[in-house]
Order: structure tokens, then sequence, then C-alpha cells
């Protein structure tokens, strides 16, 4: 036995996978696994695909109330749930002030109030008993990136599990990584989270064992080196688009958990609600200044 490595694309980003002390025969069986259930996911969250779960829900759960998969309730309820936790930074159903999904695109405040009381989680109607869905207003448009890809890495986590796998790491699109166990030479797998302006050098080294980080950024580094804000990372209670370069990482068990909240406390680093338990689970803040200078900043 030794140490096997697979990799696929899926919902739109790589998938990395590292398994520690098992025959190529049961890698070959795990990434088959994986894959066909991440492809069953793509099928219901996809909004790029016109004929996913996800997709058709958003076209007509204005209209008329829409009965859905047990797997795309789960994931409206777990929104719903992070909507309240986070006091409404975390909305998944919130249409971007810029967004050419809106009919109300002119940026003034009094068009954002308008979309902010039309748009959002808040809206969003969930019938548990009867599996059902119903959006109060026409500009609700449910958008799984905040949470599609920690929901994926979940499924994964319990696959590996259940097949027995006890030191494997596992990254998607290398924002997402799960750690089961650790690194043959050691007590924890590293994970490094990087300098957006250099990503040789390493902004923290994070040592995680059978848990998961997220890291969420308010954008990109270009090819001359100058950032540029995504432009899609927004507070919905306010509308203010986070232009400043910054990440966030959030460490947890809870791999949706996870995603979520790093791209919640991005926003607001204080938006998580009181009582919330947040013991055993770590996040930290990489700011930057305008010399392109980061500091890490312990957020819990």
């Amino acid at each position: 036995m030794k140490t096997q490595y697979r990799h696929f694309y899926s919902m739109g980003t790589r998938l990395d996978a590292v398994f520690i002390d098992i025959e190529e025969k049961h890698a070959d069986k795990l990434g088959s696994i994986i894959k066909t259930r991440l492809v069953d996911i793509e099928n219901i969250l996809s909004i790029y695909r016109q004929d996913s779960e996800l997709s058709m829900l958003n076209h007509s759960a204005y209209k008329m109330e829409v009965v859905v998969s047990q797997y795309l309730l789960n994931a409206l309820l777990i929104c719903k749930k992070y909507y309240k936790i986070t006091g409404g930074v975390f909305d998944a159903g919130m249409i971007s002030p810029s967004s050419s999904s809106t009919d109300l695109r002119d940026n003034t405040k009094v068009h954002f109030e308008l979309l902010r009381e039309r748009s959002g989680m808040k809206n969003v109607e969930l019938d548990e008993e009867k599996k059902s869905v119903r959006y109060l207003t026409r500009n609700v448009y449910i958008d799984p990136g905040g949470f599609g890809k920690g929901m994926a890495i979940k499924e994964v986590k319990d696959i590996l599990l259940a097949e027995g796998v006890q030191n494997a790491l596992i990254s998607f699109g290398e924002s997402s990584v799960l750690a089961l166990g650790s690194h043959p030479q050691g007590d924890y797998w590293p994970v490094a989270v990087t300098d957006i302006f250099d990503n040789q050098s390493v902004a923290r080294l994070a040592k995680i064992r059978d848990t998961s980080i997220s890291t969420s950024g308010t954008g990109f580094v270009d090819n001359r080196g100058l950032f540029k804000p995504a432009g899609n990372i927004f507070d919905p209670r306010t509308g203010e688009i986070i232009k400043d370069p910054r990440t966030v990482s959030f460490i947890s068990a809870d791999p949706v958990e996870a995603e979520i909240l790093s791209t919640s406390l991005l926003i607001d680093t204080d938006c998580i609600t009181e009582g919330y338990e947040l013991s055993g689970k770590e996040a930290f803040a990489v700011d930057y200044d305008s010399n392109r200078k980061f500091v890490v900043n312990e957020i819990l």
C-alpha cells in the first residue's frame, strides 16, 4: 500500500484527493464513488445548468409552490439557519445589487432598499412536511456559491468514513479543504493560507486533523499583480460591496459551517449571534495595507 492521488473536475472547479495507505483499487473505487456523488449534487445545485433542480426552482418558485428533493430542502434549511445565526449577513437568496438578474439595477440607496425588501431568504417559504418551497417575491434567487462546495465536501467526508479511510486530504478548488487523520510525516495535515500577492509566501499555516478549513476572499490578484475586487461580496444589509483585499479562514469539523461562516465573517467579523457554539473552532483574517503587506488577525 502507498499514497494514492486522484483528481477530477466537478462543480466548476478541481478536486484533488490524497489517500494514505490504501490499495490502488480502493483509491479507484473511492474516486468513482466521489465523482458520481458530485455529479448528483451538481444536478441539484448548479445554477449554470438550466435543467438543474435549483435552476428550475429559481425559475418557478415565485409562480407556484414547488416540491423539491430532500437534499435541496435540507440545503435551503441550512441557508435559513445561517441567515438567522449571522443576523442576515449570510443570505443565499439575496441578489447582488449589480446583478443582471434583477430589475432593480439602479444602485441608489432607495433602489437597494427595494431590492432588500423583495429579495433574500426572508422571502423563502419552506414546508418540511410537504417538502415544498415558495418564493414570496419575484427577486428571490438562491445562489449556492456560499455553501455548495461545503455541502459537497461533507458528502465526500461521509463517503470516506463509510469506506473506512483514516488518513486523507481533499482539496476542492483549494479554498475548501478536508483533512482526515494526519500526514504520513506528522500528527496533522499542514494547510497553507498564502499571501494573495505572493503565493510562495505563507500567511498562516493551519494544522488540521479530522476537520476542515474554508477560505473566502474579497477578490483576486491579476497577472500584473493588481488586486481586483470580485464585486459579488457585499453586505446584504446595506448593499456595500467589500472591496479591500482580505481573506477569512474558518476551521470546523463541519465543512458546510466552515464555508458559510468564512464568507460571512469576511463581510462582518461580529456577525455571529451571541450564544452560538464556537468551541473547538477557529477563524482568522488576513488583511492587507496599501503597501500589500499582510497581517493575520484572530477572529475567534
